[in-house]
This record gives structure tokens, sequence and C-alpha cells, in this order.
């Protein structure tokens, strides 16, 4: 395996997929504050005190099929597209297995560090904050992001095992 190769691809690819991300998570915000009501610590979201609006979970929806149907599937086909011609001897299961491990470990660790830790966290902007939550503490709780970024984590092994042997079939 070109281990550099497999490696660049994820990480290049990842760092896209973030972006995408932090795009669709800012243009969500705009539309509605609370499409994320649910991500927010259990304090944050019990002081707000009011179930996710309707247009928030319209939001989140959208969300949804903007970062993973627009930006996450077509991102990874042509990452494994183009792994699979830069390649000595195409696109093999462990290849494609570890190039999308490595996308989407690459968007958990900008999502934590980037977007929880610097931007949630430590610059709260007004468009993150909920209205009657301001200056809670609990927004620069870095263990509870922690905690959200390492229970998602094994989405990172599932994700890499399905895209590997999908390729491996499809190559």
């Amino acid at each position: 395996m070109q281990w550099s190769t497999v490696v660049g691809y994820g990480v290049a690819f990842g760092l896209a997929l973030s972006a995408v991300f932090t795009i669709g998570l800012f243009a969500g915000a705009a539309l509605s504050r609370d499409f994320l009501l649910n991500d927010y610590p259990p304090a944050i979201q019990h002081q707000y005190g009011k179930p996710q609006s309707r247009r928030g979970r319209q939001v989140a929806l959208l969300f949804g099929v903007f970062v993973w149907a627009l930006g996450g599937v077509p991102l990874v086909i042509t990452a494994m597209i183009k792994l699979h011609a830069s390649l000595e001897g195409g696109l093999d299961f462990l290849s494609a297995a570890l190039c999308a491990a490595i996308i989407f470990a690459t968007l958990t660790v900008w999502d934590l560090v980037v977007l929880d830790w610097i931007i949630f966290a430590g610059l709260r902007p007004r468009l993150l904050v909920l209205p009657g939550t301001e200056g809670m503490p609990e927004y620069r709780d870095m263990r509870f992001h922690l905690h959200a970024a390492l229970k998602g984590s094994p989405l990172i092994l599932i994700v890499g095992l399905v895209t590997g042997g999908v390729s491996a079939l499809v190559a």
C-alpha cells in the first residue's frame, strides 16, 4: 500500500468535507438558532427551556442533506476514484477503508478542535448562542465536546469498512 497517497487523499478530502460541514453549520444557525439544540450541553438545553422548533427540525434535515448527500457522499466517491487512479494496482479494500476512515477522522477532529473548542467554547459567536443562555459556563465545557466526539468515533470505523467493501466490489 502507498501509505502517503492514501493518507494524503484522506486528509485532503476530510478537510474539504470539514469546509462543507462548517458552511452548513453556520448557514443552519443563521436560518434557525435551535437547529442543533440536541447537541448542546444538557444544562444549556434546560435553561433554553423550549423543544426544538419546527423550523429548527426542518433546518436540521436540510443541514443533513446538504452536508451528507451534497457534500459527504460526492466527496468520498471522488476520493475513491482519484485514489484508484493514483495507486499502483488500483483501489483495494484496505486502501479504500483507510482513506474513508481518515476522511471521517479528519472531520471529527475538525469538529472537535475548531468548531467545538475554538469557535463554540472559545469565541462563542452570538449566532451559536441560544437566546436566554448567554454567559452560561457550560458553553466552555471542553469535556462535554470531547465525550460527544468519542461517542461518535465508532462511526469512523464503520464508514471505513463499508466504504472499503463497496469500493472493493466496484473496483
